[in-house]
């Protein structure tokens, strides 16, 4: 009985490799099946890629590898699709970016001259932060998808003075007093810009809502 169902499965596939896959392509021998199989994963990998692109010029440069008759190197054809993919990265990034910091202000978020946007949740004392000041602070930092990246539950010392924190801060916590509440929507270049930092990607927008728990004042000169 084994064996006969050895036999029957052996006809079915020799049925399914006989058959025409697509277009006038048929498999019938196992290097057909191979060739097939190897066409799906480029093209899943393509088409993942970018949905956009020309099948028929894929087909093209497969065609042209065979003939050893490429328009680029393996090397070349590397570079090209990581700097294209880079790029592609960092347009929808910016994209993102965009609407997000659109979205803040549509919502009611005010916005600095230096394209800082924040929203107030509790102005705090009538003594705003000043640089320069040392403040303690709770904080929670997203990404504008809503993805959790860091948060400080207990308050923390900081120096507010540029070089020692991003500009989004330096701009937008003198915005509030001890006590206040400050949600910060900040622009890639008033955080952590082209270079990026640990799991921030580069030129990321973030999202930070602030705590001011204490102000301990600069040192009068």
């Amino acid at each position: 009985m084994k064996k006969l169902f050895i036999m029957a499965a052996a006809g079915t596939l020799a049925a399914v490799g006989a058959t025409s896959c697509g277009g006038n392509a048929k498999m019938t021998t196992d290097t057909d099946s191979l060739a097939y199989s190897a066409g799906i994963v480029l093209g899943t990998m393509a088409y993942r890629m970018d949905s956009t692109m020309n099948p028929n010029l894929i087909a093209a440069a497969i065609k042209d590898v065979y003939a050893k008759k490429g328009k680029m190197t393996d090397l070349e054809a590397d570079a090209f699709m990581r700097e294209y993919m880079m790029n592609k990265f960092i347009r929808e990034s910016a994209a993102k970016n965009t609407e997000f910091i659109e979205k803040a202000v549509a919502d009611g978020a005010q916005t600095l001259p230096s394209g800082l946007v924040y929203k107030i949740e509790n102005a705090g004392s009538d003594r705003k932060v000043a640089v320069g000041d040392s403040i303690y602070a709770k904080y929670k930092l997203t990404l504008p998808d809503g993805q959790l990246v860091e948060e400080q539950t207990n308050a923390v010392p900081f120096l507010l003075e540029e070089g020692k924190l991003i500009k989004g801060w330096i701009e937008g916590i003198p915005q509030i007093g001890e006590g206040g509440k400050i949600t910060l929507f900040v622009p890639a270049d008033l955080a952590y810009g082209e270079q990026g930092h640990g799991p921030i990607a580069p030129n990321q927008a973030l999202q930070f809502d602030i705590e001011v728990t204490k102000v301990v004042p600069a040192p009068t000169k």
